[in-house]
C-alpha cells in the first residue's frame, strides 16, 4: 500500500470523522415508523419488485419485437421474427460490460452501508423497466432491460433482511420473503390479462405500468422510513474509532489479509473445492441459456390463445415459488450435493414435458407445472451453486468477494446466450425448443454428476473455521 503524505492522512482523518459523526448520528436518531413488522412489509415489496424485474421484459419481449419489428399477423415463426431476434443479440453485446462490473458494484455496500444501495437498487430496477416501457425502439429498450438486469441481481433487500432479523427467525423470514417475491411473477399474468390487446400491440407497454409504480414508491419509502442496519452500523462506527497502529495490527493478525478481490482471486485458484464448484458454474451457466425461449417455444407450437399464455404466467410462477420454498428444506435434509442432484433431474423432467408438451398441445395448466418444475429445480441447482457452496467453502473475511468473484463462472450463459441470439434465424421458433433440450439435458446431467464426484459435502460446515485446513 503506498504510504500517504502528511497533507493526505489529515484529509482521510478528517473525513472518517466526518462520517463517524453522521453514523453515530444515524445509529442514535429513532425509526420514523418502529416496529420490524413493518421493515419486513417494506422488504417484501421490494423483493417483490425485483422478481418482476427480473422476469417482465423476458415474458413481454416476443410482444415488443412483434411491435417494434412490425411482425406480420404477430407470428413468432416468421423470418422477421428471427432476424429481430438476431438484432437484438448483436445490439446486446457492449451491454455485457455491466455483468463484468456487477460483482464489483456489490462490494461497495460493505464501505457505505446497505440503506443508500436498497434504494439505488429497487430505484434502478423502476428506472430501467420505465425506459423499456417507453422504447421508441429495440435499442432504448435494450437499454432499459441493461438498466433493469444491473440492478435486479443485487439482492440488496435479502442482506438488509439477515442484518435485522431476530436470529432465532433470519433463515424462517429469509425463505417467506423470497417465497412471496417469486409468487409475485404470477402477477405479470395479471398485468397480461388487464393491460395487454393483441389487436392493439403497443398495449404491451402498459403492461409495465404498475411494476414501474411500485418500484419507484418502495424506494422512496424506504429511503424516508428505514434506518442503516445495525450490524452495518456498528462494524463501520468501530473501524472509524480505531487508530491507524490497531487497524494495522488487525491486519496483521488476519490469517488472508484483508479481503481484496485480488486475494479472493488467489483463494479460489488455491482451493480445489472453489475450483471445482467454479467449473460445474461455468458448464452449468450454459443450461441457463438453454432456457430463456418459453415464449417463443409456447407460440410456436400454435396451440396457445392469448387467455392460454394469460393462465400460463398466472400458474407458472406459483408452481416455481413452491418449488424454491421447499428447496430449502431439501439442501438441509438431503444435504448439498444430493440435492442438487435431485434439483438437477427436476429441472430435466420439466425442461423435457414442457417441450414436447407445447408441440401437442397438452394445454396451459400442464404446461405451466412442467415450466415450474423446471425453474423451481433449475434456480434452486444455481442457488446452491452461487450462494450455498461458495458461501460454505469461504473463509469470513473474503466470503462476501468470494461469492462475487466466482459469480463471473456465468461468463459462459452470456456467451451462449448471445451465439443462439445470432443463430436464431437458422434456428428458428418452430424448431428452439428441441435445439434447447438437445443440449439442455446431457449439459444438466454432467453438471450434477461433476457435483456429485468433484465437490466435497459442506452441510453442516462451521464457517468459523473454513480456511484452517487445507482443501
Amino acid at each position: 500500500m503506498r504510504k500517504e503524505t502528511p497533507a493526505q492522512e489529515a484529509r482521510r482523518h478528517m473525513k472518517e470523522v466526518r462520517e463517524l459523526t453522521r453514523l453515530q448520528k444515524s445509529a442514535a436518531r429513532p425509526a420514523l415508523v418502529h416496529g420490524f413488522w413493518f421493515l419486513l412489509i417494506v422488504l417484501t415489496i421490494i423483493y417483490i419488485a425485483d422478481e418482476i424485474s427480473s422476469n417482465v421484459n423476458t415474458v413481454m419481449k416476443p410482444y415488443m419485437i412483434f411491435d417494434l419489428f412490425h411482425v406480420p399477423n404477430s407470428d413468432a415463426s416468421s423470418e422477421i421474427y428471427g432476424s429481430a431476434i438476431s438484432v437484438m443479440a448483436v445490439a446486446t453485446i457492449p451491454t455485457y460490460i455491466t455483468t463484468a462490473i456487477n460483482p464489483l458494484y456489490r462490494t461497495l455496500a460493505d464501505r457505505f452501508g446497505r440503506k443508500i444501495f436498497l434504494v439505488i437498487n429497487t430505484l434502478g430496477m423502476g428506472i430501467g423497466l420505465l425506459i423499456s416501457m417507453f422504447a421508441p425502439n429495440v435499442y432504448i429498450f435494450i437499454v432499459g432491460s441493461c438498466i433493469t438486469g444491473f440492478f435486479t441481481p443485487n439482492d440488496m433487500q435479502v442482506i438488509y433482511l439477515m442484518e435485522t432479523a431476530p436470529i432465532q427467525h433470519r433463515a424462517k423470514l429469509c425463505s417467506i420473503t423470497k417465497g412471496i417475491g417469486l409468487m409475485s411473477v404470477s402477477l405479470i399474468g395479471v398485468f397480461r390479462t388487464i393491460f395487454y390487446d393483441p389487436n392493439n400491440l403497443p398495449s404491451w407497454r402498459m403492461v409495465y405500468l404498475i411494476p414501474v409504480l411500485i418500484a419507484v414508491i418502495i424506494a422512496f419509502i424506504a429511503m424516508i422510513f428505514t434506518k442503516e442496519t445495525p450490524v452495518f452500523l456498528k462494524k463501520r462506527i468501530d473501524y472509524l474509532q480505531k487508530t491507524d497502529e490497531q487497524r494495522a495490527e488487525e491486519a496483521a493478525r488476519a490469517s488472508q489479509g484483508n479481503g481484496s478481490i485480488k486475494e479472493a482471486v488467489r483463494y479460489i485458484f488455491h482451493s480445489r473445492q472453489l475450483r471445482m464448484v467454479a467449473l460445474v458454474l461455468f458448464i452449468f451457466s450454459i443450461a441457463v441459456a438453454l432456457s430463456g425461449y418459453v415464449a417463443e417455444v409456447l407460440l410456436a407450437g400454435g396451440h396457445m390463445t392469448d387467455s392460454d399464455m394469460n393462465l400460463f404466467y398466472i400458474i407458472e410462477p406459483l408452481v416455481y415459488a413452491v418449488c424454491a420454498f421447499f428447496s430449502g428444506f431439501a439442501t438441509d435434509a438431503l444435504g448439498r450435493k444430493n440435492s442438487g442432484v435431485l434439483f438437477g433431474i427436476l429441472a430435466i423432467l420439466g425442461q423435457t414435458v414442457f417441450v414436447f408438451g407445447a408441440k401437442i398441445g397438452i394445454g396451459p395448466v400442464a404446461l405451466a407445472v412442467a415450466n415450474g418444475i423446471m425453474y423451481g429445480g433449475l434456480w434452486s441447482l444455481s442457488d446452491l451453486l452461487f450462494l450455498v457452496l461458495p458461501g460454505e467453502s469461504a473463509p469470513t473475511h473474503i466470503r462476501a468477494t468470494v461469492m462475487a468473484v466466482i459469480s463471473y463462472a456465468y461468463i459462459s450463459n452470456l456467451i451462449v446466450s448471445m451465439l443462439i441470439g445470432i443463430f436464431y434465424p437458422y434456428i428458428g421458433s418452430a424448431k428452439i425448443g428441441v435445439f434447447q433440450l438437445c443440449f439442455f439435458v446431457p449439459i444438466i446431467l454432467f453438471s450434477i454428476l461433476f457435483l456429485k464426484l468433484k465437490v466435497k459435502e459442506t452441510k453442516g460446515t462451521d464457517l468459523s473455521k473454513v480456511g484452517e485446513e487445507e482443501n
